[in-house]
């Protein structure tokens, strides 16, 4: 895929709160992140996914298929 970026994330649950919204975070911008890279590499289901879940696709703004 175009611009893949393959990171190592290790989150730390320890029953806080800090730790929750973290974690949170990362369980949620971490597969947005994978959805954006396929509709970026051309993924006509990821498009659709990103316009289900309203995840935003910064390169399609303005663009008449992208999802804001």
């Amino acid at each position: 895929m175009a611009r893949s970026i393959h990171p190592v994330q290790v989150s730390v649950a320890d029953g806080t709160k800090l730790a929750g919204e973290k974690i949170r975070r990362v369980l949620t911008n971490d597969p947005g992140m994978g959805v954006i890279r396929h509709v970026d590499a051309g993924y006509d289901i990821a498009e659709s996914v990103a316009q289900e879940r309203g995840v935003r696709i910064p390169m399609r703004e303005g663009d008449e298929g992208g999802a804001a």
